[in-house]
């Protein structure tokens, strides 16, 4: 049976603003009660499972008690709940970060403008909901709330969207429609495809990195195992020593690899159902062959070791037939060693970035087909 899906969305503003009917209309229905399960007094961001269908639970991420008087506790704690979901699992991302400010007000508050700033940390899409749209009066009220958040450079102006979240008869008489949730909808798929595009060659490249120093820490060890041993710098050593780094540097090319394909295709399998559950029809991802890495031949000599660290090689013996413990020497050799194998550490580095740099164009590519599937 398929895993259900999972999502997160972090919702802020202030009492009042907006938040609980916003849900409801952007997912289609009466899911999420008012201040349920909150309490009376505080302030905290509060986590609530919403279930939409048999496979498809939204976690809500709900501001209570954010009020411009505690601005300093609320950008630590914004602060802090961010860095719990900058993680390299893309389940685990806020996949939607929302603040409301009401239309009502007619005016953006320089708290408004720091929060929206804490929650845009870390390169976060942070899409701004004018609420209460159809009430905000003088239509030049909203327009002059949408340039005050543009021109503060915190977020751009296809994210600043006026919103009616329900339909209503007002007091004069006057009907109003909802309106607002396609905008919104379509700008949530497009900030996921943005941080999926910004996070996952990050990921990649740590992954790579760590797959990288396992192997030099592997070979390093045996280095170490065989010096302490009679006949650890012969030339049967060397060779098998050799032999067994080419295993080792296969295997870590294999593993970089395969944390290539995994993360695209998780991400984009993550991207298709999410967008899927919001009624939308995103563009297919198809697996691109890729050429296999090149393989890197191990060819560790002491005399290439010494050269790789620019020793002269006479000056080196002269000086290990001074050190009078084995174990001195040993450490000598094994030193010289490893700044000769540090030189295949890089090649392997320069293999990651070009492959990083692939996956980054690769992403970019599948982005512009999906904002022009024509």
């Amino acid at each position: 049976m398929e895993k259900t899906l999972d999502a997160n969305v972090l919702i802020l503003g202030k009492t009042g603003s907006g938040k609980t009917s916003l849900f409801n209309y952007i997912f289609g229905r009466n899911v999420y009660a008012t201040g349920a399960g909150r309490p009376v007094t505080g302030m905290g961001i509060y986590e609530e499972a919403v279930t939409l269908s048999p496979d498809f639970t939204l976690h809500l991420y709900d501001s209570w008690g954010l009020e411009a008087d505690k601005a300093r506790d609320w950008k630590q704690l914004i602060n802090d709940t961010l860095k719990a979901h900058d993680v390299a699992e893309i389940t685990e991302w806020f996949h939607t970060i929302i603040y409301c400010i009401s239309a009502k007000a007619a005016r953006v508050e320089d708290f408004d403008l720091e929060i929206i700033d804490s929650l845009r940390q870390g390169g976060n899409q942070v899409i701004v909901a004018l609420t209460h749209a159809d009430v905000a009066g003088d239509p030049d009220n909203l327009m002059t709330m949408l340039q005050t958040i543009a021109q503060s450079g915190h977020v751009p102006e296809e994210d600043i969207l006026p919103v009616n979240s329900q339909s209503k008869t007002l007091l004069t008489g006057k009907k109003t429609q909802a309106y607002g949730r396609e905008a919104i909808i379509s700008r949530i798929k497009a900030g996921l495809l943005s941080a999926i595009s910004q996070k996952i060659p990050h990921i990649f490249e740590e992954e790579g990195r760590e797959i990288i120093e396992t192997w030099y820490t592997r070979c390093c060890y045996r280095i170490d195992t065989d010096l302490r041993k009679p006949g650890g710098i012969s030339a049967r050593k060397e060779k098998e020593r050799n032999r067994l780094f080419t295993a080792y540097a296969e295997e870590a090319q294999s593993d970089i690899e395969q944390s290539y394909d995994t993360l695209i295709s998780e991400a984009y399998r993550y991207y298709w159902k999410f967008c899927g559950h919001l009624e939308q029809n995103p563009v297919g991802f198809v697996k691109r062959p890729r050429k296999p890495l090149e393989a890197l031949r191990m060819r560790l000599h002491l005399t290439d070791a010494l050269q790789a660290a620019g020793e002269n090689i006479g000056q080196f013996f002269e000086g290990l037939f001074k050190k009078e413990k084995r174990t001195a020497k040993h450490d000598a050799f094994a030193q010289f060693y490893r700044k000769g194998l540090a030189k295949y550490r890089e090649q392997l580095y320069q293999m990651l970035k070009e492959n990083t740099s692939k996956m980054k164009t690769e992403l970019r590519e599948y982005h512009q087909i999906v904002q022009s599937p024509e």
